[in-house]
């Protein structure tokens, strides 16, 4: 489906989102010429006010008009955002999204602007619903998670001293189906013996730098990619450099052990020694069927059998993820997963909704699962998990999800991952080293963003890492 989009000039912020939210296999284009669906968006100004006019022509025929008063550019294009959601609401009788004209990745940063000037959580749900378009339960959920992590967020004095670090090791056995993220079969070439070598001299300088600024490490996410596909002989030369460098007493460490058939007892064991306090186990699912689907090379019982192991190196706060909307699940397969999970009783459970990339071998949209279904799921996930006595602490959202709803971390009390939160919430510094990792620092007087991104093929990270240390090194002089 091709949809033809015309917006007064300055007043886009967006739209074309907004499009693909009722018709997410759609193609948008700004050209004239031949289209199955015309949107048209005019914005007439007026002495202390705004009309609009919006008119749909072609699959779907409707008329639009409304004024509001003239004010800040950024509440100008929300009103626009919300006007186009309206008008292709009315005309195609459905409501695509709970989450309404938010499309953003991080909807409760949203809800801590709010905070920082001091509404109340009534008054802010009031502001999602009337503002954004957002649904009654959504607007109450961005709210309780943001409130909950709230405590763990940085005081702007902290910000300047204490930073978090995200080292990504992009290989893995396999890649599975759904998969986006920059990540290698362990046959790709350069491989990862000489990737890692390139990582150990990155990480000695940037860890140099950082003691020498006295920078502290608060957290430190081991990601990827599946990092346990590394040996024991590897794991100790990176555990060393991290100790070395990295580490403090109160440093959170996680490890991601994405694939429960990587993992092997000597590691695990060298992981706990060498300081990591936090494990991510996923299995994604617990029926075996979906696994084979889905291009995984381990069976439920394997994935029981690795949480189990890493119990028993002595790491005592585990996560493990699951994903709703894979295909061939609905409701009976995913609370099925739900509930094998629960019965291990690990510290955090997230639960994701499918998102369908271009990267990934599946095409976007094939075999997703009506809202309805996803709506159900969700519910039924959130009941589940607080009847175990299970929080939700941190949200965040991406596009093309099966029925637009949210990826959340729901934990114990007391076992929240700092990490999450704050990459999350983006309000500390995370320096992002190794193979497609990005780097955010943040400036703690107006919580603004400066990034840096490193290559996604291992080939130009090995060719251009001493580049990318001075790089790094640059702007952690400057941010402290």
């Amino acid at each position: 489906m091709l949809v033809g989009l015309r917006v007064t000039s300055g007043y886009d912020g967006g739209i074309h989102e907004i499009i693909r939210l009722f018709f997410p296999r759609c193609r948008v284009t700004y050209e004239p010429g031949h289209t199955d669906l015309n949107v048209d968006i005019r914005v007439n100004e007026g002495p202390g006010y705004l009309e609009l006019s919006g008119e749909l022509q072609g699959l779907l025929e409707r008329t639009g008009h409304s004024r509001i008063p003239a004010g800040d550019p950024a509440e100008v294009k929300r009103e626009v955002r919300a006007f186009a959601y309206r008008l292709l609401m009315e005309a195609t009788s459905m409501n695509p999204s709970p989450y309404g004209i938010l499309t953003g990745v991080r909807p409760t940063k949203l809800v801590h602007r709010y905070l920082d000037n001091g509404y109340l959580e009534s008054d802010i749900q009031k502001e999602l619903k009337d503002k954004y378009l957002v649904e009654p339960e959504k607007a109450c959920l961005l709210t309780e998670v943001a409130t909950r992590n709230r405590p763990f967020l940085l005081s702007p004095e902290e910000v300047k001293r204490c930073v978090g670090v995200y080292v990504g090791i992009p290989y893995c056995p396999t890649r599975c189906h759904y998969c986006s993220f920059p990540a290698y079969p362990l046959e790709h070439r350069p491989g990862l013996d000489e990737f890692f070598s390139a990582l150990l001299l990155e990480l000695s300088s940037i860890g140099r730098a950082l003691n020498e600024l006295d920078l502290a490490v608060d957290n430190l996410y081991v990601g990827g990619g599946t990092p346990t596909v590394l040996s024991a002989l590897q794991w100790g030369k990176l555990l060393d450099i991290l100790n070395r460098y990295y580490l403090g007493p109160e440093t959170e460490f996680t490890v991601e052990a994405g694939r429960p058939d990587t993992l092997r007892s000597e590691v695990l064991q060298l992981l706990a020694a060498g300081g990591v306090n936090r494990m991510c186990v996923n299995p994604q699912t617990m029926n075996d069927e979906t696994l084979i689907r889905i291009g995984r090379r381990h069976t439920v019982q394997m994935a029981r059998s690795g949480y189990e192991l890493v119990r028993s190196a002595g790491i005592m706060n585990v996560n493990m993820d699951l994903i709703v909307g894979l295909p061939g699940e609905g409701p009976a397969e995913f609370e099925n997963s739900l509930q094998e999970v629960i019965r291990l009783k690990p510290e955090g459970i997230t639960v994701h909704h499918l998102a369908w990339k271009r990267g990934s071998v599946w095409q976007m949209q094939e075999a997703a699962l009506e809202q309805s279904l996803t709506d159900r799921i969700s519910d039924d996930a959130r009941r589940f998990l607080a009847s175990a006595g299970y929080l939700p602490y941190y949200l965040y959202r991406q596009k093309y999800m099966a029925g637009n709803q949210e990826n959340i971390g729901y934990a114990l009390p007391g076992c929240f991952s700092r990490y999450n939160i704050r990459v999350i919430e983006e309000r500390q510094t995370i320096i992002g080293l190794g193979g497609g990792a990005a780097s955010k620092y943040v400036d703690p007087h107006t919580w603004k963003l400066t990034t840096l991104h490193y290559p996604k093929d291992p080939a130009a990270y090995i060719k251009r890492v001493e580049e990318l240390i001075n790089a790094q090194v640059d702007k952690l002089r400057a941010l402290s």
